[in-house]
């Protein structure tokens, strides 16, 4: 049996171009993944405890956010400032207003960063991490409410 060396290219060159349409097939799918979605992808702004400050002073419908435990809030809290702990974050992710600014803060900006990161995809308008949290806050001479 004689082997045809020109049908094995052209079944190469046939497995080959298969190949590249697949990929581009779904190289387009993951570029275009999300498109039409619902759900908007909210940028998180990592921002100073000034420039906290200045958004607060400056806007009207600004949501404050302090996902510290209620002991952390009850000792010193920004005033106005809605009190979610990062563990119930999710169960009340309803109370949060979609259509404003949200400045998320703790203590010293680890855990408002991972609630920004469950806020994320959620539909909010814009969300700020304050960077320091109320450490850098309170350390910047900015008022706070005790009980």
């Amino acid at each position: 049996m004689k082997r045809n060396p020109g049908k094995r290219i052209v079944f190469s060159v046939g497995v080959i171009l298969f190949l590249i349409t697949v990929s581009g097939i779904l190289s387009f799918k993951k570029l275009h993944a999300g498109e039409g979605s619902t759900k908007t992808q909210t940028e998180v702004k990592n921002i100073s405890a000034k420039q906290a400050r200045e958004l607060i002073d400056r806007e009207k419908d600004v949501f404050i956010l302090d996902v510290r435990t209620q002991e952390e809030y009850n000792d010193a809290h920004i005033k106005g400032a809605n009190l979610i702990p990062i563990q119930e974050l999710e169960q009340n992710i309803n109370k949060i207003p979609k259509d404003k600014k949200v400045i998320v803060h703790c203590a010293k900006g680890k855990r408002s960063a991972k609630a920004c990161e469950i806020l994320k995809d959620e539909g909010l308008k814009e969300l700020y991490n304050v960077e320091g949290g109320i450490n850098q806050w309170k350390s910047e001479g900015y008022p706070v409410e005790k009980p």
